[in-house]
């Protein structure tokens, strides 16, 4: 298959792109258009320059007059140097940088491993074990395992009583 972009070079790199409303594009390009393109990325380059670079492509045409409240740091500020002055930060730049992990990932849910310690009190982990309880609930009763049914719904409970808090 032929470069989209040159015509003329073997595609090499398949590039897949996701909009903003989950669609994926494909695009089939040589070393040489991707490298131009900026999709093969530079042997030992830090990840830190990457970060801001993408900072300072994403931030481009953002407003420029943004600041923290509380240290005063401004967007460009933030672009430039690739990390935040404060906690403050987090809230005033917080949908900038949404939008920026979202262009990096595909996605702001993150759906990665979980820390070694953490699994079984994650977020993540009891969404996941309400759903598959819910589930066996509903084959228990259906199948008319009654006692089955009662064990599972008081593992439900526990599970539910931990989201809903104190």
């Amino acid at each position: 298959m032929l470069c989209e972009e040159c015509h003329e070079n073997e595609a090499e790199v398949l590039i897949t792109e996701v909009d903003a409303g989950g669609n994926l594009a494909e695009r089939h390009l040589c070393k040489a258009c991707a490298s131009k393109k900026g999709y093969l990325l530079e042997k030992h380059k830090p990840l830190s320059q990457m970060f801001i670079e993408l900072l300072k492509e994403l931030g481009e045409g953002e407003d420029e007059e943004l600041r923290c409240s509380a240290c005063g740091m401004s967007w460009a500020e933030f672009r430039r140097l690739g990390r935040f002055g404060c906690e403050g930060c987090y809230q005033e730049f917080g949908n900038h940088v949404e939008k920026l992990i979202s262009r990096i990932q595909g996605t702001t849910q993150h759906t990665g491993r979980e820390a070694a310690g953490d699994q079984k009190t994650s977020p993540v982990f009891v969404e996941i074990e309400k759903k598959r309880l819910r589930q066996q609930l509903i084959k228990a009763i259906q199948q008319e395992e009654y006692e089955k049914a009662a064990r599972i719904r008081d593992d439900l409970k526990k599970y539910e009583e931990r989201t809903e808090g104190p």
